[in-house]
């Protein structure tokens, strides 16, 4: 990005349901320039659908997506304010990697820079490399794109600690640039790139202010 303006992401309110089974009764969160804003939760709780409903790839019963208190953001184009790495696969299995790259306006040879292994991956496609490989990629390649935000869901599944450190450093780096939120089941993880941290519990987005909101709120034993 040429220039970093203070941008800000506000997620209001949004009640999604699947028939008689209630997901989130209401969730909130923030992502802002120069922060990382982390978020928790068990399995099943409701992450990934909050994504989702951001992303409009979800349609909530109820819920607000704004981008610097814009009335006029449209969830149909929040694609132009926002990336999003999902827990599923998000370079098709018979792209090579410099062809998706290519397409989100990445360098791949900041990759290489970062991940020197990757100097020999330009034409590989996801099939002929480890899931751990591929996770670094799309996380690079979301990181890095010239967007005002992004979501990484589950960034450090399956990466080498090695390679999780310097993600954290690349996402330190860039929240200087962009609002960045993650979240990820690996939570000491989360919560030393997090400025600001939310858990799902129940429904609801609650903040996290001491490890003892972890215990209070289920996630972690007392």
């Amino acid at each position: 990005m040429s220039s970093s303006p203070h941008n800000r992401l506000l997620i209001d309110s949004v009640l999604l349901a699947f028939g008689t089974k209630l997901v989130l009764r209401g969730a909130y969160m923030t992502s802002e320039t120069g922060k990382v804003t982390g978020l928790l939760g068990r399995n099943g709780s409701g992450k990934s659908c909050l994504f989702k409903c951001i992303m409009g790839g979800i349609k909530p019963q109820q819920g607000l997506v704004r981008v610097n208190d814009d009335p006029e953001t449209d969830r149909n184009h929040i694609g132009r304010y926002v990336r999003y790495m999902p827990q599923t696969p998000l370079i098709p299995a018979n792209m090579t990697l410099e062809k998706a790259f290519n397409l989100y306006d990445v360098d791949y040879e900041g990759l290489v820079r970062s991940f020197n292994k990757f100097h020999r991956y330009h034409f590989k496609t996801p099939g002929e490399l480890s899931g751990g490989e591929v996770r670094v990629a799309e996380m690079y390649m979301v990181l890095m794109s010239d967007v005002p935000f992004c979501i990484l869901d589950e960034p450090f599944a399956q990466i080498a600690p090695i390679h999780a450190d310097k993600m954290k450093e690349l996402i330190a780096e860039q929240k200087d640039k962009k609002g960045i939120i993650v979240s990820d089941h690996l939570y000491e993880a989360i919560m030393e790139v997090a400025d600001d941290l939310y858990i799902i519990d129940s429904g609801y987005t609650c903040p996290v202010r001491s490890h003892e909101d972890l215990v209070r709120h289920g996630y972690l034993p007392r």
